[in-house]
Order: structure tokens, then sequence, then C-alpha cells
């Protein structure tokens, strides 16, 4: 193989492997963490995070939610977010139905997990309403668009009163089991240790790239060498 050839390969190579990696990034809302006991926290509320996976802003206008009823005729309007960024993490958090305590309850929450060192860039957003409040014991997360349509759902089992449901793992229609543990994931302890998690946080899996694709790199690195030899022993 001439260096030309062996150009125009590698090329077309990386194209292939950027297209896999692109593929593998396309849009996906996930609920990446749920906290069911957070009622019994300073800040007297339960939350979960919704996560924008995907790589291109997601419009969630007139998106609902709601528990293990799983019925969107049953489900709240998400309140204070009409769009989620692409990588972004935005915690609801589960306030009355009007959405007046939405204001002091997020302030209570920032400071109960970081006291008065909140980071920058956090997004909140509100939700509640009749029969949406999420059991310690068993319960279920659903989203569904403005449509109707279902779009991330998890469910959980009993949880642990001092720590959260990590899904970093991003499963879907499921049941998620996975406790956050300090250090993993993001995970940490609140401001008033009363509390472990990462809310806000996403820290997302790295993108497992086939193993053809690193048998075809490998082999083009083999033929490029050999190429180079040539034309230098030429």
């Amino acid at each position: 193989m001439n260096s030309k050839h062996f150009r125009s390969a590698f090329v077309g190579s990386s194209i292939l492997l950027g297209a896999l990696i692109s593929h593998s990034a396309s849009a996906a809302m996930l609920i990446t963490e749920v906290d069911p006991s957070g009622s019994s926290a300073a800040y007297a509320a339960d939350w979960f995070e919704l996560t924008n996976t995907g790589d291109t802003a997601v419009d969630i206008t007139g998106w609902k939610m709601d528990d293990n009823s799983s019925a969107f005729a049953n489900a709240v309007a998400l309140r204070g977010v009409t769009s989620i960024a692409a990588g972004q993490s935005v915690i609801f958090i589960e306030g009355n139905s009007t959405g007046t305590t939405d204001t002091s309850l997020q302030s209570a929450f920032k400071t109960a997990w970081w006291g008065s060192s909140v980071p920058n860039g956090l997004v909140f957003g509100g939700y509640g309403g009749s029969g949406v409040g999420l059991s310690s014991t068993t319960d279920a997360v659903n989203i569904f668009d403005s449509s109707g349509t279902l779009i991330a759902n998890v469910s959980f089992g009993a949880a642990t009163a001092s720590k959260t449901f990590d899904n970093t793992a991003g499963l879907n229609n499921t049941t998620i089991s996975t406790l956050s543990a300090a250090g993993v994931n993001g995970a940490f302890a609140s401001f008033n240790a009363a509390e472990l998690g990462s809310p806000g946080v996403y820290a997302p899996p790295a993108v497992p790239v086939p193993a053809s694709v690193w048998m075809l790199f490998s082999g083009l690195g083999l033929l490029g060498a050999n190429a180079r030899r040539k034309s230098t022993q030429a």
C-alpha cells in the first residue's frame, strides 16, 4: 500500500469511527437520579434528575411526570424549564400543585446540599399535584412528552434514607437499584451530612468502540509502517 492509499484508508476509517460515536450520542432523555426519601430530608421534598444525554437541545414544553400509576391522564406538568441542553441535567423537586412552593424548596435544597457554596449552572424545575408523591417503599418515575408518549421510565424498590438511586448507567424502562456511593459517578456527601448523591451532576459512561474498529486501525497502522519502511529503503 502506497502512502496515498494509506492516507485514504485512514481518513475513511476515521470517518467511520466518528459516525459510530456520533450515532451512539443521539438524543436521549434519561432519569439519571431519584430521591424518593427526600421528603424526609431537611428540605422535605422528593426529587429526580432528568438528563439530556444527546448532542442537541430538547424542548420539553408540555412534558409531564407520573409515578407508578404510569398514566398520562394522571401525570402533572414539569414546571420552570422549557428546554434541556445537550449534556445538561435538571433537578425536578416536588412541590405543591400550583408551584408556589418551588422557589422556597429550591433554596432549602441548595442550602442542605451545598451550604453557601452552590455550584454555578445548576438548573431546577418543579412538579406537584395529587397522587405523584414518590414512595420510599416502591414506586416509579414516568416522563411523558406533550402528546403523551412515554419518553423515560424507571422503577425502584425500598429506598435508603441517606442515599439516592444512581442511574448513571442510563437504564430505561426498567428497575434501578444502585445507590449513590461517595466518590462514584460524582456522588458526594451533602453539606449538612444527611445525604449522599450527585444532584445536577451526570458523568456519562465511556462510549465503547467495537473491537472491529480497533482491529481496523491496528491493521492500518501496520500497513502504514510497512509503507514508510519500503519508502525509506527505496
